[in-house]
């Protein structure tokens, strides 16, 4: 494990976290105000499996939050942070796949630099719009977003740890996605036009996971709805219940406790296969 810092286009130092060695990388691109060091444990399971992996902090968040100022917007944590860790691995690395966790899965699709990736694993990765919730948790999530989030930002700067994530999260960055969950496009500008283009660039393999008892925060309508997003993909969605991984349940955030090692297993395995058939290709 070795600490290096991150410096993006717009010049903002990152604290992010390397494990393993080789030419197979992955990147695991984090939730939504959920640092990195919450990913070690499964960060080195795949480095034990051979994989050579990066985490990092975005800016305003967990290591990230002491060495830049906040970010003036979500997208900049994808088009700024995870993309200068892209290029980091590709510029060092022979092939290069993402673990995105939530936010993480749909960051790729505004990274400009995402060409240089093969393979996108995501974990309750998701579109945010609050109609393709059901039941109570419509109700929930309609509430967060018109109400709770935009309140808080009346009288706070940031919205405090335990509301949406283990951390605090920037008052930008919640904003801006609470916008994006109110609009029926999601990940929209400010005009409320979609931002479809990097999304439609990307042409690799994804596996999305969709978890049977995360109805809280990816639900099968908001999982698939991002399926869509990138439509010149290779994806495949695959249903997970707490059973298939001998545990009692995942929710949003437990696939990445050790609990869920077969899990985590079935990932390693998934990921070396889609980075040695990109190695194949250069070879």
């Amino acid at each position: 494990m070795n600490c290096i810092q991150l410096v993006t286009d717009d010049g903002a130092p990152l604290v992010a976290t390397e494990f393993g060695h080789g030419e197979r990388a992955v990147l695991l691109a984090g939730a939504t105000g959920v640092p990195q060091r919450f990913y070690t444990r499964f960060a080195q399971h795949l480095a034990a499996r051979g994989l050579r992996v990066l985490t990092l902090d975005y800016r305003g968040i967990g290591q990230s939050r002491a060495e830049v100022p906040p970010p003036d917007s979500m997208r900049s944590w994808a088009e700024d942070d995870l993309d200068a860790a892209i290029r980091y691995l590709r510029d060092t690395s022979a092939a290069v796949a993402v673990v995105g966790h939530s936010f993480g899965g749909q960051a790729l699709g505004l990274c400009p630099s995402n060409a240089a990736v093969c393979a996108l694993l995501g974990v309750s990765a998701q579109s945010g719009h609050w109609r393709l919730w059901d039941g109570i948790d419509r109700a929930w999530m309609w509430t967060m977003m018109h109400v709770v989030l935009p309140a808080i930002l009346t009288v706070r700067r940031d919205v405090p740890s335990g509301v949406l994530g283990p951390d605090p999260l920037p008052g930008a960055v919640a904003r801006e996605w609470a916008r994006w969950c109110r609009g029926p496009h999601y990940i929209a500008d400010a005009t409320g036009q979609p931002l479809r283009d990097g999304f439609a660039q990307w042409t690799g393999q994804a596996r999305l996971y969709e978890i049977s008892d995360d109805h809280r925060y990816a639900p099968p309508r908001a999982v698939a709805e991002l399926a869509s997003f990138y439509a010149n993909a290779q994806v495949e969605i695959q249903r997970r219940t707490p059973q298939d991984w001998g545990v009692d349940r995942l929710g949003h955030f437990d696939f990445f406790r050790p609990t869920a090692r077969a899990g985590w297993d079935e990932a390693a395995d998934w990921l070396t296969s889609q980075l040695d058939q990109a190695l194949s290709k250069t070879r």
